[in-house]
């Protein structure tokens, strides 16, 4: 009888403890279910710069330029920051906390992913070539996002900001530029060519 007593006791005490422990933990571990993914390239990028910095550059680029020859120079600082602005201004976006790395002759964009409940993370690596109209073109040689499907959206999203930045109404065909050459280095891309 005692023994019994004694275990209801314990009922009465600690089931209000596991259902208010419940209510709290079971929604908030599942609103944050993360899947996995591939690793940054490289440590965080601290974001630096807007759109009109970006703008900057390329007119400097020209100003300077004597024989008509412009060289223009990026980083991934103010790559990082032109494409979180870019992604962040759409409503829709699910791709966040994205970071621009060149890294090994690519550009390798790399970020969070979000689709409902769940995350994963997510990686974009894209070749630049020169087109034959003296634009540049964005090869996508590999797209990898935990266990996720990647959307199409998000491609031609990151795709779309690229090329405005370097051939669209940021870039060169902004300016009259015809790019000749792009080299990717560690940390930095360059954008050579000349005056159309």
């Amino acid at each position: 009888m005692q023994d019994r007593m004694h275990r209801q006791s314990h009922r009465r005490i600690f089931s209000p403890f596991w259902v208010i422990f419940f209510t709290a933990a079971v929604p908030a571990i599942a609103c944050t279910i993360f899947l996995g993914g591939p690793e940054p390239p490289g440590p965080e990028i601290t974001p630096v710069g807007d759109k009109e910095s970006i703008e900057q550059a390329w007119d400097d680029a020209v100003t300077l330029s004597l024989d008509g020859t412009i060289v223009v120079v990026f980083s991934e600082a103010q790559m990082t920051a032109y494409l979180q602005q870019k992604l962040d201004a759409n409503p829709d976006n699910t791709f966040h906390t994205a970071q621009v790395y060149f890294r090994d002759g690519r550009i390798k964009v790399y970020g969070i992913l979000a689709a409902g409940s769940t995350s994963a993370s997510a990686i974009l690596v894209l070749r630049p070539e020169v087109s034959e109209e003296g634009g540049i073109n964005f090869v996508m040689e590999q797209a990898q996002v935990g266990p996720l499907t990647l959307p199409s959206g998000l491609l031609s999203a990151v795709s779309d900001v690229l090329t405005e930045v370097f051939t669209g109404s940021v870039g060169s065909l902004a300016t009259g530029f015809q790019v000749q050459e792009i080299l990717v280095g560690e940390g930095q891309i360059a954008i050579s060519g000349k005056m159309r």
